[in-house]
């Protein structure tokens, strides 16, 4: 009975945690933020916080918490996310590489570039390492750090970046995927900014990487 409890409490929160993506790729990351929240809290019932489900909706809660603008709560939660998530899952994990991004992203919202630097640039590294260079979501990584890098105001570093995200993002998704548009698009605006002695720190816009619900 316990067996059959767990199988069916692990399909109401995986398909709470997938209601709750369509409704933030919707434009309604409240009713998302609703959405997570329950299937957290089913997950913490079944299994209790410290399991890999659990950490993966609060890595994703924080994501949404960004979406809605709550820049205290996204890190306040990203900085418990990430550091239960090391001491559960350990470092070459997965969910604790995308709770590290999700913070990362936080920490740039909020006005902390710098921190937020060396976490991007920690799993970026990660990324190549576990999942590949050319995998789509160490592209985005490496699309993330040189917006940061943008905002810190190192124009040269970000453009190469940029250019090899968008070199990488041909290959993968091709010439016509949005993606690959997006990432044309901020090569050139950061080409732009380059040649213009009163460029704005202002990053372009780019895709952030969610967590993985699992």
């Amino acid at each position: 009975m316990a067996g059959f409890r767990n199988w069916v409490t692990l399909i109401r929160v995986h398909r709470t945690g997938r209601r709750a993506a369509a409704l933030v790729e919707r434009g309604d990351p409240a009713a998302g933020a609703e959405a997570l929240t329950r299937a957290i809290a089913l997950a913490d019932r079944q299994w209790g916080a410290a399991n890999p489900q659990s950490i993966a909706l609060r890595s994703n809660l924080v994501h949404v918490r960004l979406v809605l603008g709550d820049l205290t709560a996204a890190r306040e939660l990203g900085e418990r996310t990430v550091a239960l998530s090391r001491q559960v899952l350990g470092e070459d994990h997965v969910v604790t590489w995308n709770a590290v991004n999700n913070l990362a992203l936080a920490l740039q919202a909020a006005g902390d570039p710098a921190r937020a630097r060396t976490l991007h640039e920690q799993e970026f590294a990660a990324s190549r390492r576990l999942r590949g260079a050319a995998h789509p979501d160490t592209i985005t990584s490496m699309s993330n750090l040189a917006q940061c890098l943008f905002r810190l105001g190192e124009a040269e570093a970000a453009h190469d970046l940029f250019e090899e995200v968008a070199r990488l993002s041909r290959e993968v998704h091709g010439a016509d995927d949005p993606r690959t548009r997006v990432a044309l698009d901020n090569l050139a605006l950061v080409a732009v900014a380059l040649g213009d002695d009163g460029w704005s720190r202002e990053p372009p816009e780019g895709p952030a990487q969610p967590g993985t619900v699992l």
